[in-house]
């Protein structure tokens, strides 16, 4: 059998194959359309929020599918044994290009929640704000996320949008962010779902809203219940924004799409065969 077979894309992420369609013409979003960071738009008054846990915590799915049979198929012995050695270093890449990948979109204002010091660095060389997590905290991500909210609201009481997003889309593209953005400024609170459909990639909501937002297993149906917006509910756009990094299927998944610089540098020679082989659209875990 002869394999197809890429790693990572070093020349440049591959161009994603899913057409926009264009917003309904009812649902006008405030401000220029969101075609150009250099734009005053509606990115003009986004912040976003990322939280992230202990790095000595991060990853078990991932790490527990290292022995998968998908794995040992895909990744040599000495790979494995880097992911599961230190899984923090590929949770510090995410979430350098992802971080990055906000910026490039024109979202100038980041918060990053976390009680873990190596992410606190990190966060704040990527010249974002850094929340520390306190480790009294019940409600876990959604209480991160809410108290990332409400520290955006006092450092930018101007701005009229929070973005809740995942620290694991190494896939993600700026263009992505500015349509998924210009789209939801027109509708409230919206969603993009993670490639499975069951769980939440992104969460943009007015920075009035004070309520726990809904991330977890099952997020997806929580965030409908709670009047969220699906944006993109037949799934035929943003896949580099749905693809967060949980298990060793949402990373080929990922890779085939093409990940940024930092979790290029860290997975280095890793090489994904054919999505027949690699089972690029195997079912991820809810997030």
């Amino acid at each position: 059998m002869t394999l197809s077979c890429v790693r990572g894309h070093p020349e440049g992420r591959r161009p994603h194959q899913a057409t926009a369609s264009p917003a309904p013409a009812s649902s006008p979003a405030p401000g220029r359309r969101c075609a150009d960071p250099a734009d005053e738009c509606v990115l003009d008054t986004v912040a976003a929020v990322l939280a992230v846990k202990h790095l000595g915590d991060a990853k078990s799915r991932l790490v527990a599918t290292m022995s998968d049979e998908q794995a040992t198929e895909l990744l040599s012995t000495t790979q494995r044994e880097r992911l599961r050695a230190d899984p923090g270093a590929l949770v510090l890449a995410m979430l350098t290009d992802t971080v990055d990948t906000l910026h490039r979109a024109g979202v100038r204002d980041v918060v990053v929640v976390t009680p873990d010091d190596r992410v606190r660095a990190r966060a704040q060389h990527l010249s974002a704000h850094v929340v520390d997590e306190p480790g009294d905290v019940a409600g876990g991500l959604n209480a991160a996320y809410a108290l990332g909210a409400a520290t955006a609201r006092t450092l930018w009481p101007a701005h009229r949008w929070v973005l809740m997003v995942q620290a694991d889309l190494p896939a993600a593209e700026p263009s992505s962010l500015r349509e998924i953005i210009d789209s939801a400024a027109g509708r409230g609170e919206s969603m993009v779902t993670d490639r499975a459909g069951t769980g939440t990639s992104l969460l943009i909501r007015p920075t009035s809203s004070g309520e726990l937002p809904h991330f977890g297993p099952d997020s997806a149906v929580a965030h409908r219940l709670a009047g969220v917006v699906e944006l993109d509910p037949a799934h035929l756009r943003w896949p580099d924004i749905r693809t967060d990094v949980d298990t060793v299927s949402d990373l080929v998944a990922a890779l085939r799409l093409g990940v940024g610089e930092h979790t290029r540098s860290v997975l280095s020679d890793l090489t994904v065969c054919d999505a027949a082989t690699s089972g690029v659209g195997d079912r991820p875990d809810a997030s």
